[in-house]
């Protein structure tokens, strides 16, 4: 099945926001490189975020709210569309060498992998204002019980590979993929990722704190 387009998850996103849900991202599946050491990140190093999608339009603004909430943790951001075309983007080790080449200590990827939405059906329910006894007394609450009709409820699953490569050692040290339900908007989406990316990395001992 073809990948789905970063146009396409941005489509579902839009929906969750009129929704209106909550935001919750989980990994349902991570690596760490064996031999790799700590990925050490101090205030102010350089690191790069980029988007793997061949629609410019996405892809810069998927970079530009990556950065926004790698810069809140005191990087010093670039977008990856300001040293790379969309198809030198897609040449792994030539874009390698050219993000290498900006000083950066660290890249952090992001790829989309799926996009779904699925709706589950509540039924209805009923009640009883008063318990029933004898036919006659209680005959009529039977017509006038609280009555809560079914609906449908909708939820929004975007699903993404997270990369974390060390330029140093210029290897990839770890890699995950996401699930997030319900974003409510591109930024909330893109922090929640952030956010459970970085604790899965602290936890498998690849981002450490710096001295």
């Amino acid at each position: 099945m073809r990948s789905p387009s970063l146009r396409s998850c941005a489509a579902l996103l839009l929906a969750a926001v009129v929704a209106g849900c909550s935001t919750t991202t989980t990994f349902v599946n991570t690596w760490k490189a064996p031999d790799a050491a700590p990925l050490t990140l101090r205030s102010g190093d350089v690191v790069v975020a980029m988007v793997i999608s061949r629609n410019e339009a996405s892809r810069r603004s998927g970079e530009d709210a990556l950065a926004a909430e790698l810069s809140r943790r005191g990087l010093r951001v670039i977008p990856a569309y300001t040293v790379l075309s969309v198809e030198q983007a897609m040449q792994k080790e030539s874009a390698l060498a050219t993000l290498r080449a900006t000083g950066a200590v660290a890249a952090f990827v992001v790829r989309p992998l799926q996009a779904t939405r699925t709706a589950t059906y509540v039924p209805p329910t009923y009640g009883a204002p008063v318990p029933y006894g004898a036919w006659g007394p209680y005959y009529g609450y039977g017509w006038a019980a609280p009555y809560s009709p079914g609906y449908v409820v909708t939820d929004t699953v975007l699903r993404l590979e997270v990369l974390a490569y060390d330029l140093r050692q210029e290897k990839l040290v770890w890699a995950g993929q996401s699930e997030t339900t319900n974003p409510d908007s591109l930024d909330d989406f893109v922090r929640s990722v952030v956010k459970a990316a970085a604790r899965e990395m602290t936890r498998a001992g690849v981002l450490a704190d710096a001295a």
